[in-house]
């Protein structure tokens, strides 16, 4: 059975939508930066402070690469589309949704907290700089496309369950 990929900006529920969504289908519900905190023992904001953002994209992408995604609902870090080998991987075994946002309401849900994230490239780029390169990516590698603005978390689910 074809897995599913949600992708997204950090914020934009990607966990939350899918951990229903996996509930609802009885699929595996599998969270990249959980994962990545369990196996390395450190978070997302501790290995891009200690090790960098180009270390936590090695990792991204290493686990990603490994993973089998059959029957699972798949919530990578925001920035999996940085790495074209994991996005390879995922449009072959999985169908991707891009969970799509407007700026001002990831700004919002993030709130102060963004820079306590690890969110890669957040120091470089800020968070408009982000969501904008992202935005492009998230378009590009999504098989569908889901508004979710202003839309409760169960009709997103029902919206991404009418696609499959």
């Amino acid at each position: 059975m074809r897995g599913i990929t949600l992708i997204g900006m950090p914020g934009a529920g990607k966990s939350t939508i899918g951990k229903q969504l996996a509930k609802k289908l009885d699929y595996y519900f599998l969270d990249l930066d959980v994962l990545i905190k369990e196996k390395e023992g450190q978070t997302h904001a501790a290995i891009a402070k200690a090790k960098g953002d180009t270390e936590l994209l090695r990792l991204e992408e290493e686990y990603a690469l490994g993973l089998t995604l059959d029957k699972t609902v798949f919530s990578p870090g925001g920035s999996i589309v940085y790495s074209e080998p994991a996005m390879d991987k995922l449009r072959k075994e999985t169908e991707i949704f891009y969970l799509e946002l407007p700026f001002t309401e990831i700004q919002r849900r993030l709130g102060r907290g963004a820079k306590d994230r690890g969110i890669i490239g957040l120091a470089e780029k800020g968070l408009r700089g982000l969501y904008d390169e992202r935005s492009i990516l998230y378009k590009k590698f999504a098989d569908h496309i889901i508004n979710c603005h202003r839309v409760s978390d169960e009709e997103v689910v029902k919206e991404i369950n009418a696609f499959l």
